[in-house]
């Protein structure tokens, strides 16, 4: 594409930049060598994944604050309480889980 032409031959001429990149430990917080930091937020989500795909989920967590807002990324915990009463035999409860999250606790809790 376009929009890459020489980020091959730019990493190889300034490998001390981009080995700084890479290697850091929050790269989705850091700048891109020289023009690259100019691109756009998707152009740079792209070359993240070719460079970093480990972190995607954080560089795309910045994206979508960044273009949304921080409602859209910001978790938010859910009374298990009352989500039990308002389940049932023809209504059941369906956990979908995330990095981080477990709800082990709080069935374990109400199962008491």
């Amino acid at each position: 594409m376009e929009q890459f032409r020489n980020l091959d031959r730019d990493i190889e001429g300034s490998a001390k930049r981009w080995k700084k990149y890479v290697e850091s430990e929050c790269p989705e917080k850091e700048k891109f060598p020289q023009e690259w930091k100019n691109k756009s937020a998707l152009q740079k989500l792209c070359m993240m994944r070719a460079i970093r795909p480990d972190r995607m989920t954080y560089a795309v967590r910045d994206f979508v604050e960044e273009k949304l807002g921080s409602k859209y990324v910001v978790g938010r915990s859910l009374d298990f309480a009352t989500s039990f009463e308002e389940s049932g035999p023809a209504t059941p409860m369906f956990f979908i889980l995330s990095p981080g999250v477990d709800p082990l606790k709080d069935v374990e809790k109400h199962g008491k």
